[in-house]
Parts: C-alpha cells; sequence; structure tokens
C-alpha cells in the first residue's frame, strides 16, 4: 500500500526559525555595542587630545536632555554622561539590529544585498541630515568632519563585525554584483 504524497513544506521549521532569530538577535546586539564602542573610543580620543575628556558626550546629553546650546556647555557633567551612553547605547543597539537583520535578508537572498548596502547608506545620510537639521550648532561645535570620521569608524567596525560571523556573506555580494 502507498502511501499518500503529501507536498513539501517551504517553509523553515520552527526549530530552524527560532535559531535565525536567535541569531540576528545575538548578531545585532553584538554589531550593535561593537559600533558603539568605536565611536565612544573616537571620541573619547578626540576630548582627550583636546584636554577635555568626557566633552562630547556632556556637550550631546546636555543639548538633548537639557536643551541647552552647544555654546552654553562649559564643563562636563558626569550625570549627563551617564545618561547620554545609555541613549548611544539604546540606539547603536536599535541600529545593530537592524543591520544584523539586513544582513541575515542578504544571506538568504543575495540579489537584495546591493540594494540593502545602499538603504544603510541613505540611512546614514538621513542620519546625519537629521542631527544637523534638530541641532545645527552642535555638528558645528564637534567638527562635521569628526562626526562623519566617527559614523564611517562605526560603520565599518559594524560591517567587519558582521562579515567575520558571516564569511559567507562576502562572497554572496560578489556574485550578487557580478550577477547579470
Amino acid at each position: 500500500m502507498e502511501s499518500p504524497s503529501q507536498p513539501i513544506s517551504q517553509a523553515p521549521s520552527p526549530s530552524l526559525a527560532h535559531d535565525r532569530a536567535v541569531t540576528v538577535i545575538e548578531d545585532g546586539i553584538l554589531t550593535g555595542v561593537a559600533g558603539a564602542v568605536v565611536v565612544a573610543a573616537w571620541f573619547l580620543i578626540l576630548d582627550t587630545a583636546r584636554g577635555q575628556m568626557f566633552f562630547t558626550p556632556s556637550l550631546l546629553g546636555s543639548v538633548v536632555f537639557l536643551g541647552q546650546r552647544p555654546d552654553q556647555i562649559v564643563s562636563v557633567n558626569g550625570f549627563i554622561i551617564f545618561a547620554y551612553t545609555g541613549l548611544h547605547g539604546v540606539l547603536f543597539l536599535m541600529a545593530g539590529l537592524a543591520l544584523a537583520w539586513m544582513f541575515g535578508m542578504f544571506e538568504h537572498n543575495p540579489q537584495f544585498g546591493i540594494i540593502l548596502l545602499l538603504l544603510f547608506l541613505l540611512f546614514e545620510s538621513i542620519l546625519f541630515s537629521f542631527a544637523a537639521a534638530i541641532f545645527p550648532n552642535l555638528i558645528g561645535a564637534l567638527g562635521a568632519v569628526a562626526v562623519a570620521s566617527g559614523n564611517l569608524f562605526a560603520a565599518i567596525a559594524m560591517f567587519w563585525f558582521l562579515i567575520r560571523r558571516h564569511p559567507t556573506a562576502l562572497t554572496q555580494l560578489r556574485l550578487a554584483w557580478h550577477e547579470e
């Protein structure tokens, strides 16, 4: 007696879907931490070179939380540094999760690689423009080159981390780029 043929489901098993979700969350957290640490270290180096250690997070926190203008901040405030560091960490965790999700999409759908890369670049541009529009004097106080460099260093660190975690992704990107 033959068994009736059953269609094979293309949907991933619940266990596989769970594992992918866990991987995206883990990658997202670690990616966000990598980006946040790189930016914090970059501005710590710049602040130390200027003779005002932790001035940048104090400046950013005072503008964001207290509504002060950059020219009003003359000293470092430990509480504001702590609060801004928390906000900075949460924002980078969100960015890391988004980037890890995009990377996961790319790994399973390589044809989206270029589109996802362009979306990430667009996101970075919009973020920089949004910050410049909301806090116009802030970019001037920190220096546009310093801010852009910090963002670039963070993006490089985040992508480097994800490529190290997913070595086939770079191969997939090359294949997608050369596909006709």
